[in-house]
């Protein structure tokens, strides 16, 4: 994780608004006014990606981590995003739709 990455207890968390963070080997691309928060899953198998927009949850995702690769699962999506996942690049894009 980079520099914003926070620890409590035995869970380490990563914190960014940055528009591009990298988590488990994935790019996310994310709209300005927009934040990533990742980690804290109980499950070594899986690491939780909530976006935020203010203090509102706008998406909740997974990134599934098996043996060789890893996918990402959508959990919940706001109507009001844009968003696009490229498996064989590993990234996703985040945007606001017009």
């Amino acid at each position: 994780m980079n520099h914003n990455g926070i620890l409590l207890g035995k869970r380490h968390f990563l914190y960014s608004s940055a528009p591009v963070v990298e988590v488990e080997g994935w790019t996310f691309t994310i709209a300005p006014g927009f934040k990533i928060i990742a980690g804290g899953s109980a499950n070594p198998l899986q690491t939780l990606i909530s976006i935020y927009r203010e203090s509102e949850k706008v998406a909740q995702l997974y990134l599934n981590h098996r043996r060789c690769d890893s996918d990402v699962t959508v959990h919940a999506v706001s109507s009001d995003l844009l968003l696009e996942i490229a498996p064989a690049t590993r990234r996703v894009c985040v945007e606001e739709k017009l």
